[in-house]
């Protein structure tokens, strides 16, 4: 496979903005701009390495040189900072909410408020997070564009092109064969694999799990586990990613992670009898109602259900810009 020059890396760079009636248009013309001001410079006696970096350099950030391009002025800060803007602000909104999230989630568990508290508060929460984030940081760079006069304080290089990556063949399948073997798994784990759990002490059988909850829990997952089944294999059938399917992934994993969470935090999944024959100390109050243990375990399956969503967006932006850039 041929390693992309920065000439490639900036043409994927700046095609990837511009609307798909003008993509090829466009992506022929700058490479032959920029093929030409190269041999301009070569031709004066330059190394050609270094006059394809100072021609990039003139030229400038790609996103803003395709907003020109396509008569779409960037102009909510100005144009001078406004892609910096955007992209510290998608990067704060990225990192500071999932963390916000957990540990306001994780404090409500552990204080012992409901389940529908929580899932209230989480979201005003987060609501009032990201109108400060929006905010604040439009408030600073509204200033430092007043400040500089419209200049940009940070100069673009080339070195910041992204790097053309090709996706691995079959990744899909890949991925589609390999959540099909955990939902086999799955499901004969739940058949199956609450009997094989021995009782602690030997002296009868003590089921692991609450017998009450886990009498119309069982079949619950089960179905989730077929709608997720049907979800792969639509997936299959489609080829790609899209966000109607990260949706739709973000509802399962919410189908699945939610319930369990709350049941975890209320104490009501695993059997106090099974956990008073056990020698864990304070088991039955650590894995009971508002236990520490138990509030930990409830964030850690919602956190771990929303690893397949997230995967499935960051794939479908990977396949969108590809295919912008295409």
């Amino acid at each position: 496979m041929t390693t992309p020059t920065l000439t490639d890396r900036y043409l994927f760079a700046a095609a990837r903005s511009v609307p798909q009636t003008q993509r090829t248009e466009f992506r022929s013309e700058l490479a032959e701009r920029i093929g030409d001001s190269i041999d301009a410079k070569v031709e004066g006696g330059a190394d050609r390495e270094a006059a394809e970096l100072d021609v990039l350099t003139e030229l400038g950030n790609p996103d803003a040189l395709a907003a020109t391009y396509a008569d779409r002025p960037l102009q909510l800060i100005g144009p001078a900072h406004y892609l910096l803007w955007k992209r510290l602000l998608k990067l704060l909104l990225a990192i500071v909410l999932p963390c916000v999230a957990f540990a306001y989630v994780l404090a409500q568990l552990i204080s012992g408020a409901g389940m529908g508290e929580i899932y209230g508060g989480t979201v005003v929460v987060l609501i009032n997070v990201t109108v400060h984030l929006a905010f604040w940081t439009t408030a600073v760079f509204a200033f430092i564009d007043r400040v500089s006069g419209g200049t940009s304080v940070v100069d673009w290089k080339p070195e910041e092109l992204p790097v053309v990556v090709e996706p691995p063949r079959n990744q899909l399948r890949i991925d589609v064969v390999s959540n099909l073997v955990l939902i086999v798994l799955a499901a004969l784990a739940i058949l199956v694999g609450h009997g094989l759990i021995p009782s602690p002490d030997g002296a009868g059988s003590v089921p692991f799990f609450e017998p009450a909850t886990w009498a119309w829990l069982q079949w619950y997952l089960l179905a989730v586990l077929v709608a997720q089944l049907a979800f792969w294999l639509l997936l299959l059938r489609q080829g790609r990613w899209s966000f109607l399917f990260v949706l739709a992934s973000l509802v399962l994993a919410a189908a699945a992670a939610l319930p369990i969470a709350a049941i975890l935090a209320t104490g009501g999944l695993l059997n106090p009898e099974y956990l008073a024959r056990t020698d864990w100390t304070d088991a039955v109050e650590q894995l009971g109602s508002g236990g520490v243990v138990a509030s930990v375990l409830a964030v850690g399956v919602v956190a771990g259900a929303a690893v397949w969503p997230i995967d499935g967006f960051v794939k479908t932006r990977r396949a969108r810009q590809e295919h912008l850039a295409g």
